[in-house]
């Protein structure tokens, strides 16, 4: 009884000031777009498509390749709410590469939608009638944009995505992955929606998406995004089977949590939308390794940036992200 009053003493003391250097609640937002993609996904709702492919051009002829996946996601959903721009760009120029991506991530998204995220038993016969007709849509324009865009990443990312739901076969999808290696070794978007296929969740199991795991970053650079993947993998188990994700292998648990660490610590002056989920998977994973001074580290680095991976999968992402905050919060306070 004594501990438990002491500990609220503690929380009621330090609880204030450590919340004080985190991100107000109303600031918190949920995958917000980078800073350099804002005009452009500003200009697409309000239908003027200059902007966005101006940059897309850029990423692509300059191979940013982890700026262009940011700018083709947050176009593609941006596209769900206000898909004009991509008709008005489709009349202008009809064979333009980047717009031929920003339509595969869009069907790819639609198909989504129509599908839901949640689990496969919770899904409708209707759901997935909507789901396969719509990925079938999306075949032929996934193959423009490979035939359209040579060298590009991107339309392998999304090819992968299309196989998963489309339930192809390992070869088909080890085909995609070994091309896209190929085109960009580390390509982090495209080898994560890898690892979903072999998860236990999809096709797979964790060991193998572990190996997997393990094959993708073998050499991997320290400052590249797909040293985020161990730490992805182990929130996939934990989502799974949270009994055995932190004991299983407590190595392969904190080699992710190093990798993690010391891929945002090399970034530490890029923009949030190469840090910003890698940071909330460690605040995830730290706090349940009862790592709590830790994980406040991340979320006073964070700021307002949370992210729909990892906390959409337990709820709403926003309210997710604020409730872990309090809770590492009161046990950093209470030591």
């Amino acid at each position: 009884m004594f501990k438990k009053l002491n500990d609220a003493r503690k929380a009621m003391r330090d609880g204030p000031g450590l919340t004080a250097q985190l991100a107000p609640d109303d600031a918190v937002v949920v995958d917000a777009p980078a800073d350099f993609a804002l005009p452009a996904v500003e200009a697409a709702l309000r239908g003027e498509h200059a902007p966005a492919a101006e940059l897309l051009a850029w990423t692509r002829q300059n191979r940013a390749w982890g700026d262009r996946s940011h700018l083709v996601a947050t176009l593609g959903q941006a596209s769900l709410q206000a898909p004009q721009w991509l008709e008005a760009w489709r009349a202008e120029a009809p064979d333009d590469p980047d717009l031929a991506v920003v339509a595969s991530r869009l069907l790819v998204l639609q198909a989504w939608e129509q599908r839901s995220h949640a689990r496969a038993k919770d899904v409708t016969q209707e759901q997935f009638e909507a789901f396969h007709t719509t990925l079938a849509d999306a075949t032929a324009q996934i193959q423009r944009a490979v035939d359209l865009s040579p060298g590009d990443p991107e339309p392998w990312a999304l090819a992968i995505v299309h196989a998963r739901g489309l339930e192809a076969p390992a070869d088909v999808l080890r085909g995609y992955v070994e091309t896209l290696w190929e085109v960009d070794r580390y390509h982090y978007e495209g080898t994560s929606q890898a690892m979903q296929f072999l998860a236990k969740k999809w096709f797979g199991s964790h060991e193998q998406m572990y190996a997997f795991v393990h094959e993708a970053v073998d050499g991997a650079p320290a400052d590249a995004r797909i040293q985020e993947l161990p730490l992805d993998a182990v929130l996939e188990h934990l989502a799974e089977d949270p009994s055995t994700a932190l004991t299983q292998d407590p190595a392969r648990v904190e080699d992710a949590v190093r990798r993690g660490q010391a891929y945002v610590e090399a970034n530490a002056d890029a923009g949030h939308h190469l840090t910003a989920q890698t940071r909330n998977l460690l605040v995830r994973v730290l706090f349940h390794l009862h790592r709590f001074d830790e994980a406040y580290d991340q979320l006073v680095a964070v700021g307002p940036h949370a992210t729909e991976f990892p906390w959409g999968y337990w709820g709403d992402a926003r309210e997710e992200f604020l409730t872990y905050r309090r809770h590492v919060v009161t046990k950093k306070a209470t030591g």
